[in-house]
């Protein structure tokens, strides 16, 4: 991200806060600035919002994309899956 004069990251981060694709946005501290939660039907989904409408604003210097494969705890809740797995064993 580009920070703006006298306003810093407050004025992108409101705008990306506005789309409705978007979850949550926090200020990170380390290698990325902004870290945006973003919701959609399937991974085509996310990836059309990132690619026409987050990537594109001029602010953008990069985005990188990171998906959630299995939840263990949020919010203070364990998930705790006791089903056992169904999916047949692949062996070379």
């Amino acid at each position: 991200m580009t920070p703006e004069r006298e306003v810093g990251f407050d004025a992108i981060a409101n705008r990306i806060s506005r789309f409705p694709e978007v979850r949550a946005v926090y200020l990170m501290s380390g290698l990325y600035d902004l870290s945006v939660v973003v919701h959609g039907k399937d991974l085509k989904d996310i990836s059309t919002f990132i690619s026409q409408k987050l990537a594109t604003m001029h602010q953008v210097q990069s985005t990188t994309t990171h998906f959630v494969m299995k939840r263990y705890k949020q919010d203070g809740f364990v998930f705790d899956d006791k089903e056992s797995d169904r999916r047949l064993v692949v062996s070379p």
